[in-house]
């Protein structure tokens, strides 16, 4: 069983709006791919297989945020 994150494969889209301007907010993608291997927080990261981390920003009045989606079976 191979587990894949339904946002990095395009199965969902973002829903989300930003709470400063109410625009649609934008996947900046995984967190895993913004760090390095040595990163002090990729450990806790994959220790958690069940969910993907993604950055959301609001492309309007810069504000971001993190949120997981559920990982699901393929």
């Amino acid at each position: 069983m191979e587990m894949i994150c339904p946002l990095c494969n395009g199965l969902e889209q973002v829903g989300e709006i930003c709470p400063g301007c109410g625009q649609k907010m934008t996947d900046g993608g995984a967190l895993r791919n913004y760090a390095g291997p040595y990163a002090p927080y990729t450990e806790a990261v994959e220790r958690n297989r069940c969910f993907c981390i993604h950055l959301l920003y609001c492309s309007y009045c810069h504000y971001d945020k993190r949120k997981a989606w559920t990982m699901i079976v393929k």
